[in-house]
């Protein structure tokens, strides 16, 4: 192995098969003080370059939860009117504080550091001049498309984000300081035009995949692993929420819910609970999720979380339990199992598409993944082939709920 020095709160173990693994661990007296921030995988044999960019981002975000929590981090006023002074009072700004969660927070602390850091040539003078000096009523639109490009330049999802975080910035704080703004154009950011990109789009799994997995797991002594992969499919969890502890034994059929079973969305603060049975016409008792809670009742309760080690701790932020997803997926597939590939985010992709395969309004689709906005909520269906051909089918009355439609409608003229 060759030689590397440990950045800030990082360590190092041999793995099972002879390589080297590296972690970034929160230090204890910030873990008891709430941090969001827990843990993380580096990465297997790492250089010492991609070691240090990947501590980093790490240490950067928890420096970005110590200033927000230090009550003498104060907005800095002595350059007053500037835009890094901007950036420091609008961080603590409630305008910031109310709309952005916690756990969000410190990314947009990096991204607004990075604007601030940004060095362009001043036009009057030839001169490189640092963006967070500038004053407010400085920045034109040419000024934030140059910024724009710079960063995209360096990343085009940063440079996608600091056109969105700097619109929002200015148009959350002119309102409270109307005379450092210019007035002829009230938000440059508005002004600049994003570079078309590409996305990538992710891919999704369906039922039989995601139970193949968790099957596998469980016979492979891994039932927290199964459990995660349940949580994302049928109850459409996040990834981080899961690894953070938001479903919680307290709330599958607790003392209050005893027919329900309630989990937290970490990044919007929602609370959703999730009906798993209901009493029938004939008075008989229908299951809902009878398969999840199959796959439940095998998960050891080693800690407060349904989804934790096997000390009880929580897998934390990084990347550890979607990495040991992975290594169980491949292990499943090298026996012959069709989960190769297998991901949580594929998981919740998959449990997304599915409502819209099984055809429900987006009202419901959002009752059940409590996402907040009809946009956010649209680009996690996937155009499948079954959903095509349903909505051709409707299209030309060949489906039965079409053809109830289409009774209704003749009824309704008949009368």
């Amino acid at each position: 192995m060759v030689a590397v020095e440990l950045p800030r709160y990082t360590s190092f173990k041999t793995l099972a098969d002879g390589s080297t693994g590296y972690y970034w661990t929160c230090p204890t007296r910030y873990r008891k003080r709430n941090c969001p921030y827990l843990s993380a995988a580096l990465g297997v044999n790492l250089s010492q370059k991609e070691l240090n960019a990947s501590a980093e981002l790490w240490n950067e975000r928890l420096n970005g939860w110590l200033k927000e929590q230090s009550p003498m981090d104060t907005p800095d006023t002595t350059r007053y009117g500037t835009v890094e002074w901007l950036v420091n009072t609008y961080l603590k700004h409630d305008a910031f504080l109310e709309r952005v969660s916690e756990f969000s927070r410190p990314d947009y602390r990096r991204v607004l550091d990075r604007v601030c850091a940004t060095e362009i040539i001043r036009d009057d003078i030839g001169l490189k001049a640092r963006i967070g000096d500038a004053k407010i009523a400085n920045i034109t639109v040419s000024t934030a498309t140059k910024i724009y490009e710079i960063l995209h330049g360096q990343s085009a999802r940063t440079g996608e984000k600091v056109v969105t975080y700097c619109k929002a910035m200015w148009k959350r704080m002119k309102p409270h300081h109307p005379d450092l703004f210019r007035q002829d154009t009230p938000n440059p950011w508005e002004g600049v035009t994003l570079k078309k990109r590409t996305k990538k789009v992710k891919g999704h799994v369906e039922r039989a995949t995601v139970y193949a997995f968790a099957d596998g797991a469980v016979a492979l002594g891994r039932p927290e692993l199964a459990a995660a992969a349940v949580l994302a499919f049928e109850f459409l969890m996040r990834p981080s929420s899961i690894g953070a502890g938001y479903a919680a034994w307290s709330g599958y059929r607790g003392e209050s819910e005893p027919d329900k079973i309630i989990i937290g969305h970490r990044k919007t603060d929602e609370r959703a609970m999730h009906p798993l049975e209901y009493i029938d016409a004939d008075g008989s008792l229908k299951l809902l999720y009878a398969d999840a809670e199959r796959i439940l009742k095998q998960v050891p309760k080693n800690g407060l979380s349904i989804v934790c080690q096997r000390n009880g701790n929580l897998f934390g932020d990084g990347t550890r339990l979607s990495q040991e997803v992975t290594d169980i997926a491949n292990k499943l597939a090298d026996k012959g199992t069709p989960v190769r590939g297998f991901t949580l985010d594929k998981a919740r992709h998959g449990g997304m598409t599915e409502l819209e395969e099984r055809g429900l309004t987006e009202g419901q689709g959002r009752a059940l993944s409590k996402h907040r906005t009809s946009g956010a909520y649209r680009g996690y269906a996937k155009d499948t082939e079954k959903r095509v051909l349903e909505a051709t089918k409707k299209r030309f009355g060949h489906s039965e709920r079409a053809e109830k439609v289409n009774e209704f409608s003749t009824e309704k003229k008949a009368k």
